[in-house]
Formats: structure tokens, sequence, C-alpha cells
């Protein structure tokens, strides 16, 4: 088992909130320009960073170190920024692929010769597209109730919220220790 404490220690969740509310904000005003590669390398820091930051939320909701806001702000940061590249991807093709090639290999370790009259090649090849058709049209739903999701979160107002409200959180736990709801 990982240990991931080290993550929950001060200051490594406020730095985070900070940081990523300032790149959340760089990529709503500077993102989506055609002139520059400006995007596409936020959008790689914005992914790593995202992934990082939802491991993170995890150490800290398991150890308990911050409060529930400062966690949802966390998470909800952390979201905004792992999903940006996310909407690119063709993820069901992918997934279909994968599974009816799996499928494929799989029933070819215990079909051999004729299955019902059909000869091997034939039984393979009607698993893997059956296979595939089917995780596909799954993914292709599940994507699209992410895609909704990306589209919620990308939205450069829910973007702007959520990295101002990241920036005062991380600055009020380094400078105060306190939490934006101490305020509320």
């Amino acid at each position: 088992m990982v240990d991931l404490s080290f993550l929950t220690a001060e200051p490594y969740p406020a730095l985070s909130l900070v940081v990523g509310g300032l790149l959340a904000l760089f990529l709503a005003v500077f993102g989506r320009r055609d002139d520059s590669y400006i995007d596409e390398i936020g959008t790689a820091l914005a992914f790593m960073l995202g992934a990082f930051m939802l491991v993170m939320a995890v150490a800290v909701m398991l150890e308990g170190a911050l409060g529930w806001l400062s966690i949802v702000v966390l998470v909800l940061l952390a979201a905004c920024l792992f999903l940006k590249p996310f909407k690119t991807i063709p993820w069901s093709g992918v997934f279909g692929v994968a599974a009816g090639a799996v499928a494929a290999y799989l029933v070819s370790t215990v079909v051999q010769g004729e299955l019902f009259g059909l000869e091997e090649w034939k039984v393979l090849v009607l698993v893997f597209f059956a296979v595939g058709a089917v995780v596909h049209l799954l993914t292709r739903f599940i994507g699209g109730m992410l895609a909704l999701s990306t589209m919620v979160l990308s939205w450069k107002a829910s973007i702007v919220i959520v990295g101002l409200v990241a920036i005062v959180e991380g600055a009020l736990l380094l400078l105060r220790d306190e939490s934006l709801l101490s305020f509320l």
C-alpha cells in the first residue's frame, strides 16, 4: 500500500489550490487560441495537475486534513483541470476495439475448430464485432454524460469561479490556516 499522507502535509494542499486556480484562470483567459500552442501546453499541464490533485483529494479525505469546503473546491478544480482534454479522445471507439479484441482472444483459447457449425475465424470475428459494438455503445453513453459534465466544468464562467474560489481558499489556508468557510 502506498502512503500518500505526505500529500496532506502543509503547504501542499493549499499550494495546489492556488497553482491550480491560477492555471484554470490562465486557461480560461488564454486558452482556445488558434495563433499559439498555449492551449495545448496548458491542457497538458492541467491534465497532469488535475490527476495529481484528484489523488491529493483522496488522501486529504482519508486523513481528514482539510475541511469539507476545501475538499469540495479541490475536487471541483481537479475535475475542471483533469477533464479538459478528455473531450477530444474518441474513448468509445478505443474501448470498443480493446474489449472486442480481448473477448476474441479469450474465445480463441476456448474454441478449437468449429462452433455451432461456424469456422473458428468466423466465430472470432462475430465475437469481436458483437462485444466491440456493445462496449462502444455503453462507453458512448458514458462519454456523453462525461461530455455534458466537461461542458459545464469547462465553461469559462465556471472555471473562473472555481479558480477564484480555489485561489482564495488556498491563500487563506497558507496565510491564516483557515478555510473560506470560517468567514461565511
